[in-house]
């Protein structure tokens, strides 16, 4: 009799045991849906800070226009075999969903660590303009297009928040991002350093996009209406037959995409500017003057580009090949 009620007692221990373990399990798989869900809701409360496609430009009326946005050399380029390159730029024609690698702790349940990777698919297009002023005639220009893939990386850390009845954050807070990494596939270029310098504060670097974890809102970059920022590159070109711009000697473009948010979006070309004595890489410099409406949340990302992606219009011979980061930013 003594066994009989030392087994059913055993036997109800470890039934509670497995409950409770299940429950937890559940739990954190529940934690985690929620959170895939709620970072791939373009709608949610996030994604002002979460946006991670500002390389898009749409349409392809919308493509960087060096005669219409400006360079510091200029346009015009006079290159082989694309002689005059009028336009270039993305349009991003699929979003895939962020795929996440969710990480929750036993001694912190009611916090979560993401990293994020995404997948954009769609075109590059290089439009080619001809001895003529009239760019809206289609015999002045050639259009040139090259498949686009190009992958999207960030960090963040989010925590429940008790007492939150807004449907879409769902009780979750967050509390800190990355900057932004992303590229093409086997890319030649590499983005080694980025030095932001603002009028009114200290220089900001970054050499390791997704290592800082930047709180949300305070530890992110603040700026004034008004301010000149200036934003220094070092870029790493690996190519084995690189385009090299006569003009300037570089082997890339390098561009900044600033106020972008949903419905903004700015550009600007940077300069080259030579090569770093320590470590040979390419070296890019430009400005720009915040004139954003604050206090809001926008994003800056720095964009490579190398020159045979636009300047060559064979696709196999120089397919897409880019690298970006990008970071959220403020302005007051």
């Amino acid at each position: 009799m003594k066994r009989t009620m030392y087994l059913l007692t055993l036997l109800i221990g470890l039934g509670l045991i497995f409950t409770s373990c299940q429950k937890n399990i559940s739990e954190v798989v529940d934690d985690e849906t929620e959170l895939e869900q709620i970072v791939n809701d373009e709608n949610s409360d996030f994604e002002d800070y979460l946006m991670d496609y500002g390389i898009d430009d749409e349409s392809e009326d919308n493509l960087f226009g060096f005669s219409r946005e400006g360079s510091p050399f200029g346009f015009n380029k006079v290159m082989e075999p694309i002689n005059n390159v009028f336009r270039f730029g993305r349009v991003i024609t699929e979003r895939y969903a962020r795929r996440i690698v969710f990480e929750q702790t036993p001694a912190h349940p009611d916090t979560a660590r993401l990293y994020m990777e995404r997948v954009l698919m769609g075109r590059f297009v290089i439009v080619e303009k001809f001895d003529s002023n009239d760019t809206t005639n289609a015999d002045t220009v050639a259009t040139y297009r090259k498949p686009l893939k190009h992958v999207v990386r960030r960090r963040a850390l989010f925590a429940k928040r008790a007492n939150d009845n807004r449907p879409r954050a769902r009780g979750w807070r967050l509390i800190a991002i990355s900057p932004g990494q992303g590229n093409s596939p086997g890319a030649t270029v590499r983005i080694a350093k980025v030095v932001v310098i603002p009028e009114n504060g200290d220089s900001l670097v970054f050499d390791t996009p997704l290592r800082p974890m930047m709180s949300v809102p305070d530890g992110l970059p603040i700026f004034d209406r008004g301010e000149t920022v200036t934003v220094r590159v070092l870029v790493e070109n690996t190519s084995d037959n690189p385009v090299i711009n006569p003009r300037t000697n570089s082997t890339e473009l390098v561009m900044l995409h600033y106020a972008r948010r949903r419905g903004n979006h700015h550009r600007k070309l940077f300069e080259f500017v030579g090569t770093d004595p320590e470590t040979g890489f390419n070296v890019y410099e430009g400005t720009w003057q915040v004139q954003e409406r604050g206090p809001r949340v926008y994003h800056a990302i720095v964009d490579v580009i190398d020159s045979g992606t636009i300047f060559d219009s064979d696709a196999d011979a120089y397919p897409y090949n880019s690298a970006t980061w990008s970071c959220p930013y403020i302005v007051r």
